[in-house]
């Protein structure tokens, strides 16, 4: 079994470095794995594109765009990626807190309500050569290290995970929340009250925030039109979907889809 310092198997196509930060970004093809190793610092490791699975000691779990995984120091994993391949941000930090030092206590998965919003943000700001590109990166990457932090200290649910994981796998889906309710064992005002404590969102927003995601995964491919990739990501009025869009993400689909084109 390897053992990895700041590093991660594959080739980034960007990488950050500033005093005790590194930030870098790493696609890795349809079909590849990776054999058991581990990293001799703690990180954070963003799923930005793609899908994977991750073998570890307590079990396979299905890694999709949003999903923020903390790994401690010697953390052993393996992965294997899916048929369209993936993306990841792994993101090192020197300094610890009070508040990373119980972020990286142990093996997480934390589902953010902003994570697509700031994964946004860390992509462009890596991609950005203006002076304020290393300060604006910076700031989106401690935001999402804040989000995390409070996220992980926050005592939840033990019903939660539950309800996510039937939210993630059929984002298209409409449970009622008497149906989420149902499978979480509670009473649905109880659920909607602690879901939006330990999410930051209701649960229909959670919900469309995962359209969103589909949607801007699918905007990448220009065979697609517009009205498409709306019905694609469950929308059945393109306005409708274009507006929750621009307020999810701050583009346009069609803007989003030129800065998708251009990175490219």
């Amino acid at each position: 079994m390897e053992h990895l310092k700041r590093a991660n198997y594959g080739h980034p196509d960007q990488v950050y470095r500033q005093g005790g930060l590194q930030v870098s970004a790493t696609p890795y093809r349809a079909g590849d794995a990776l054999p058991w190793h581990e990293h001799d610092e703690a990180y954070l490791c963003l799923v930005a594109a793609g899908t994977y699975v991750q073998q570890s000691s307590s079990g396979d779990m299905d890694c999709a765009p949003g999903l923020l995984l903390s790994h401690p120091q010697g953390h052993r994993h393996a992965n294997r990626f899916g048929p369209l391949g993936a993306r990841c941000i792994s993101i090192f930090l020197t300094e610890a807190t009070e508040g990373t030092a119980r972020l990286f206590s142990d093996h997480r998965q934390l589902r953010l309500p902003d994570a697509g919003r700031l994964l946004d943000r860390i992509e462009k700001e890596l991609r950005a050569t203006d002076d304020a590109a290393s300060l604006a990166l910076q700031s989106a990457v401690l935001e999402l290290v804040a989000l995390a932090c409070r996220a992980q200290g926050e005592r939840r649910p033990a019903w939660l995970q539950r309800v996510l994981q039937r939210l993630h796998d059929d984002p298209l889906a409409t449970p009622t929340l008497q149906e989420l309710a149902l499978l979480a064992g509670v009473h649905p005002s109880h659920l909607a009250r602690s879901f939006q404590r330990a999410q930051g969102s209701t649960v229909g927003d959670y919900q469309r925030g995962l359209r969103i995601e589909l949607a801007r995964q699918a905007l990448g491919d220009t065979r697609r039109s517009i009205a498409d990739v709306a019905a694609l990501a469950g929308f059945s009025d393109q306005s409708h979907f274009a507006r929750v869009f621009k307020r999810v993400t701050g583009d346009t689909p069609r803007d989003y889809r030129h800065k998708v084109l251009r990175a490219s």
